[in-house]
């Protein structure tokens, strides 16, 4: 399969305005000292407003501190987003979101999955802001592409352990992303077209305080592509399989004054997806889609060199569902969490040193954790009740960072409470009870304190620990093992607790060679107070009612270790990382009350990068990665009773996945200028030796086997990038 693809980006930077910002950076020294403005940065909010010196709003120039790992604090490091941009593409478009499974301590998802399993926590475990706002399915096609634009990302932030206090209600990581917030001089357009997908952004000048933005993407996968695939003689099963999605953005940029930005932003995405191979398992026709919604303001002022200030006002909607045709019954669930959040928060510098931010964050929630209809009687409980889980919450933090001789601080608190709120009705079998709307049905209340300290031993050298407490309102849980994609929503609620975890994590960080080489050695422990599993099964599924009574509530914990090598500098960059985790979970009601070891247990975890510049034309670059297999809980044999079957098992996810493995390589050829035109020929190569990774592993009750299903085999692609 050959993709072809065209990148493009109109009118750059003139050459006359690039050799002016160097000649001001050169003077930088003399306009500081005829300057009375003061740079206020904040280490923990990449969106807070710093002064400029100099006013150049067409060039912007970013720099990664040599020494960056030894001295980043609990905020964790603003990712090389152009870095991750040069690694091998999947399917024509690179995805710096994706590339974080290639980071230390996050574990390899599988196949075409873009979920992120960060220290044995699960995917729903990580807060996914995008513009402020919260993104609760980060992933389009089964995973193979992100929702967010690649063209759009100016900025990305991923923290993995010491969380600061201004972020909450996730248990594992923080993955923030934001747009790119410069005002260009003039009309700038990208855009990339392919047999997959294409997509087109642009920006606006409306003055020189005020720009406008918008983008579009979308796939036709199943327009061309299978069809190709299915002449070929690819598995048909495959072929008949549906992907396709489409997203588009738009937002504004309004520098009031130098001291005051105002920005907005819109996001809507869809997918479609049905699965061709499920027809083995008597469901005659599938239809599965999810869509993300999000839209923010933000108002970020600075009063003087010590005081800043941040507001934002963010809504967010998900949806999901899924329709079945299973023995000529139409089946239909349905799950959607809508959010709209306003946080307000305050940044100090005390005699500059202490560095204060403290805030307050108000939510309100309205989900529908599971709708299910049927056209026809089944043997399952079907009844027409469901409820809808309306919620609220208000969140004061706090944090204090600061430096002495040696060490750094970052002390820190958090203070949640929760209420489940009407309407809603209790359904059992004596009698409904009935809560009447805005009444408070059930509060949850918490305290999360937050520990980080560095410590740099020598300017070669730090060592960092800490100690975090994490509370989590909002739960999404897989229902389905079959090959479709089906997440209930399901918030904290009357019969729902919130779950908790303690994160206890150190390690050791060393720089060599002048900083071209950085080593890292981290090693971690977390637990888990009521994680929830839903009772797979008939009965669990396909009803309405009190969805809770098929829910479970238990506790985990996961330890392990991390292992990082990078080179940063020379022709020959990239890094080595490896992960060794044990990862628990304990049920009263699952395998006999005793642990047993997670889904996503992993025991180890290699990622292999290399970038390599052959010369002034030729780039070079690959990624292998390597992954014990999943675990899963499969028969181990069944028999029919009254034509019924019934599986008997072993040990809880005693079944191990074979493991996961891939290499990526991708070539990239800079041409020669040709009439003002600069453009460059990329020549990619995803799953370079074919390997048959399995993307789902499910019991057959059709044929009585244990069936395996494929997706993405050796793919070759080649894209013309140009810009003039």
């Amino acid at each position: 399969m050959l993709l072809f693809g065209i990148d493009f980006v109109l009118k750059p930077i003139p050459m006359r305005k690039i050799v002016l910002f160097y000649f001001l950076l050169a003077t930088a020294q003399i306009a500081v000292a005829q300057e009375k403005h003061v740079l206020i940065t904040d280490t923990a909010d990449s969106k807070s407003i710093t002064k400029n010196v100099f006013d150049i709003e067409e060039v912007q120039v970013t720099a990664k501190l040599s020494d960056a790992n030894l001295k980043s604090g609990s905020t964790g490091l603003l990712i090389d987003v152009k870095q991750l941009k040069q690694l091998p593409k999947l399917i024509g478009e690179s995805d710096p979101y994706k590339a974080l499974q290639y980071m230390g301590g996050v574990s390899q998802a599988g196949e075409a999955n873009s979920g992120l399993y960060v220290r044995g926590g699960n995917n729903d475990q990580n807060l996914i802001l995008f513009n402020g706002s919260m993104i609760q399915n980060p992933t389009h096609v089964l995973g193979m592409f992100s929702v967010f634009n690649p063209d759009l990302i100016g900025e990305m932030r991923f923290i993995k352990s010491g969380m600061p206090a201004e972020y909450g209600g996730r248990l594992s990581s923080i993955v923030e992303i934001n747009t790119d917030n410069s005002i260009p001089d003039s009309l700038k357009i990208k855009g990339s077209v392919g047999l997959i997908s294409s997509r087109i952004s642009t920006q606006i000048p409306i003055e020189r305080k005020i720009s406008i933005y918008a983008s579009w993407r979308g796939s036709y996968i199943s327009s061309i592509i299978l069809p190709l695939l299915s002449k070929v003689g690819i598995d048909s099963l495959l072929t008949q399989n549906k992907y396709e999605f489409w997203d588009a953005n738009a937002g504004f940029i309004y520098n009031i004054s130098q001291k005051t930005r105002l920005t907005g932003s819109f996001y809507i995405g869809k997918d479609d997806f049905r699965a061709g191979e499920l027809k083995q398992v008597n469901l005659s026709s599938n239809y599965t889609f999810w869509q993300n919604t999000t839209a923010g303001i933000q108002l970020n002022h600075i009063f003087n060199e010590k005081w800043s200030m941040n507001h934002q006002l963010n809504y967010s909607e998900f949806q999901i569902q899924t329709t079945l045709d299973w023995y000529n019954s139409k089946q239909s669930i349905k799950s959607q969490l809508k959010n709209i959040n306003y946080k307000s928060d305050f940044f100090n510098i005390i005699n500059n040193n202490h560095k204060l931010k403290f805030g307050v964050e108000i939510s309100y929630y309205n989900a529908l954790p599971n709708h299910f209809t049927s056209d026809s009687i089944v043997s399952s409980d079907v009844n027409t009740d469901y409820n809808y889980i309306h919620s609220t919450q208000i969140t004061f933090y706090g944090r204090d960072e600061w430096t002495w001789r040696n060490w750094q601080f970052n002390l820190g608190l958090r203070t949640n409470l929760y209420a489940h709120i009407g309407p809603y009705t209790d359904f059992n079998e004596i009698a409904d009870i009935i809560y009447n709307k805005n009444k408070i049905i059930k509060t949850y209340s918490g305290i999360e304190p937050r520990f980080f300290s560095r410590y740099l031993i020598n300017s070669k050298s730090s060592i960092k620990v800490s100690a975090t407490n994490h509370i989590q309102y909002l739960n999404q849980i897989p229902i389905f093992s079959i090959g479709i994609p089906m997440d209930l929503q399901i918030p904290a609620s009357l019969f729902v607790k919130p779950q908790e975890s303690w994160h206890f994590s150190g390690g050791y960080f060393r720089n060599l060679d002048d900083n071209n080489w950085e080593i890292s050695i981290e090693v971690y422990y977390k637990n888990f107070k009521n994680l929830l599993e839903f009772n797979n099964g008939e009965n669990g599924t396909f009803s309405n009612g009190m969805y809770e009574n098929s829910l479970q509530s238990g506790t985990g914990w996961t330890y392990g270790s991390e292992w990082k090598l990078s080179k940063n500098y020379g022709k020959l960059t990239g890094w080595i990382s490896y992960n060794l985790a044990w990862n628990y979970r304990q049920f009263s009601e699952i395998n006999n009350g005793l642990p047993f070891l997670d889904r996503n247990d992993r025991r180890h975890d290699l990622s292999v990068v290399g970038m390599y510049e052959i010369d002034k034309k030729w780039h070079l670059s690959a990624v292998f990665v390597y992954a014990t297999g999943s675990r899963l809980n499969l028969p181990l044999s069944w028999f029919i009773i009254d034509n019924k079957y019934v599986l008997e098992y072993g040990k809880y996810n005693a079944f191990v996945m074979p493991a996961y493995h891939r290499l990526d390589v991708s070539l990239n050829y800079k041409l020669k200028p040709w009439h003002g035109i600069n453009s460059e020929l990329d020549f990619s190569i995803y799953n370079l030796y074919n390997r048959y990774n399995p993307y789902q592993i499910y019991f057959n009750p059709a044929n009585q086997k244990i069936m395996m299903s494929y997706l993405l085999p050796i793919i070759p692609s080649i894209s013309w990038n140009f810009k003039f």
